[in-house]
């Protein structure tokens, strides 16, 4: 307030936000007003006095001589000698959140640079307090969340909740990310060298494994909470194929490995759920990549007409699994131990989505593996998905 009233040279003015919970404009700053004013009106309704009818006007209003105007409501005002008075509605995103009011002793202080001026600075002060008033909103849901957590240290479920926020906060700041990095390649900005364009495409590739990651962990939430639902399409498993290649070639080639997809040629169209399904085998696939040194991984699918199941496997020649963890392994948050969680890195929820998701598609998954050899999962659905009662 202070700031905005030396721009102008004045010594009155007052900031008032609207009050979700009461509807009404609250005083959250004023100067130069006599004392009776912030006591009588700390808080009054939309349409009444003189910040009232800026909020309802929903633009600047001006009075040249308030002394004279029978308009303008504040008695308090005229008894100190103010004459002129301006004001503006704080505009934010959603709307009008409060009024900037400057006032003045002088009779016709205010003219067209004044008002648009003083509009503007309504606009800047309006969003501003709109990200204060969210800050504050997210600030409050953190600490509920962290008491939470406090009570509840080992559970799940609280685990799930934080991650939820933590990740729905972290995707929209990495997805501009990932659009800026896109409009550097292709040159919005400048000319790019090809050295670069390599740098930029490993900070896109490391962008997008990471923005996978907390959409995996979004999904998971909504798969454990009963959140999630099956949208069907149809679609052929080349096509699964297909997008998969363009995330997974370029780490295949990094680390000197080879990707083999046996696909049954019987395979009919599907009718189940793409994206869910395209997650699965994402999943799994870059757990095969990941934890593979040297060697190969291979993907077969395979159609049984009998009962309409479509059976797969997905096997790589990597670290393999104790037999002890075969269980544990899709449990949420699980690593196979701290050593792994350091080398290999990941949250423990990539599993814990395949289970859950082919269980919500009508499937399942299993396991076999030997420790320095190599894994196989094995999971099937059917062609068809059937809504479950």
């Amino acid at each position: 307030m202070v700031k905005v009233l030396e721009l102008f040279d004045l010594h009155h003015g007052n900031l008032r936000l609207l009050n979700p919970a009461t509807g009404a404009l609250d005083l959250i700053a004023q100067k130069g007003f006599p004392p009776e004013y912030g006591e009588q009106f700390s808080s009054i309704k939309i349409g009444e006095r003189t910040s009232g009818r800026i909020f309802r006007m929903r633009g600047p209003v001006l009075w040249d001589n308030i002394q004279t105007d029978g308009s303008c409501a504040y008695l308090a005002l005229k008894k100190g000698g103010v004459n002129s008075i301006l004001g503006v509605p704080l505009i934010a995103r959603e709307g009008i959140v409060g009024t900037l009011t400057v006032a003045s002793l002088q009779r016709g202080r205010f003219g067209e640079r004044e008002i648009e001026l003083l509009a503007a600075l309504g606009r800047v002060v309006g969003v501003a307090m709109e990200n204060t008033r969210l800050l504050r909103a997210l600030e409050s849901s953190v600490d509920d969340l962290t008491r939470l957590t406090l009570r509840l240290e080992d559970s799940d479920s609280v685990k799930h909740r934080l991650l939820s926020v933590i990740s729905h906060e972290m995707r929209t700041p990495i997805s501009i990310i990932l659009g800026n990095i896109e409009l550097l390649m292709e040159g919005s900005f400048g000319e790019v060298t090809q050295q670069q364009i390599d740098s930029l495409l490993t900070l896109r590739r490391s962008g997008t494994g990471l923005l996978f990651h907390i959409e995996n962990a979004l999904d998971v939430s909504q798969l454990e909470t009963g959140g999630a639902s099956v949208h069907p399409d149809l679609f052929t498993i080349d096509q699964v194929r297909d997008v998969l290649m363009e995330f997974l070639a370029d780490e295949v080639k990094r680390k000197h490995l080879t990707l083999c997809w046996e696909i049954d040629p019987g395979l009919p169209t599907l009718v189940t759920d793409q994206g869910k399904l395209s997650k699965v085998f994402r999943n799994l696939i870059d757990n095969a990549i990941k934890f593979t040194e040297e060697g190969s991984m291979a993907v077969r699918i395979k159609y049984v007409a009998e009962n309409q199941m479509v059976k797969c496997e997905v096997e790589d020649t990597g670290i393999g699994i104790p037999e002890s963890q075969f269980q544990v392994i899709f449990d949420p948050f699980h690593q196979i131990d701290s050593s792994h969680t350091r080398l290999y890195g990941g949250m423990g929820l990539g599993l814990r989505y395949v289970k859950k998701a082919l269980e919500l598609l009508g499937g399942g998954i299993e396991v076999e593996s030997t420790v320095g050899k190599g894994s196989r999962f094995r999971f099937w659905f059917p062609a068809n998905y059937v809504k479950q009662e």
